[in-house]
């Protein structure tokens, strides 16, 4: 009889053991859809960009230029402060072909950055203050949806067999 007692004893401990290293591993290695900075916050819907051989406008409403889509999720029940950077990403980690002497220098890149499909900020990439897109507070389990759209400006002449890659980074302030 104390060995039966002893067994489901032995058996509940192991059935709660594994139900709970199974809870800390999902909290640990979700990471769908997107880059998990901390539990806190979250960037999601990322894809690095590139320019190759557009010569529009970014106010073109054609689909020449390719809008970067991307959303910001608060995951805590507090506000919380953070900032969205637009880095360059160097021609060796692209296989395109691209090298230094073929890119597009910032101040022949303008962009329009939509926050919820309202226009919240425009100019030239050269212009951005550390890299920076835009620095908000979103709410408890806010989220915040975004676009960008990067384009040359009006003024750049030979774009041939040139290029541009960047992608969009979060941070948490």
């Amino acid at each position: 009889m104390k060995n039966k007692t002893v067994f489901k004893i032995a058996f509940i401990s192991i059935c709660l053991f594994i139900v709970i290293a199974a809870y800390f591993w999902y909290l640990y290695f979700d990471n769908y859809e997107g880059k998990v900075l901390s539990k806190s916050i979250r960037l999601e819907l990322v894809n690095s960009g590139n320019i190759e051989y557009v010569n529009a406008s970014p106010d073109d409403p054609s689909n020449i230029i390719p809008t970067y889509y991307f959303r910001v999720k608060n995951n805590l029940d507090s506000s919380i402060n953070y900032e969205i950077t637009l880095d360059d990403i160097s021609p060796s980690e692209v296989k395109d072909g691209c090298s230094e002497g073929t890119l597009f220098a910032r101040d022949e890149l303008r962009y329009i950055l939509k926050r919820e499909n309202m226009v919240i900020k425009t100019g030239h990439l050269s212009d951005l203050k550390n890299n920076v897109l835009d620095s908000a507070t979103l709410s408890g389990h806010g989220i915040y949806d975004y676009s960008i759209k990067v384009s040359l400006d009006d003024k750049v002449g030979d774009n041939l067999a040139r290029h541009y890659h960047f992608q969009v980074n979060l941070k948490e302030k």
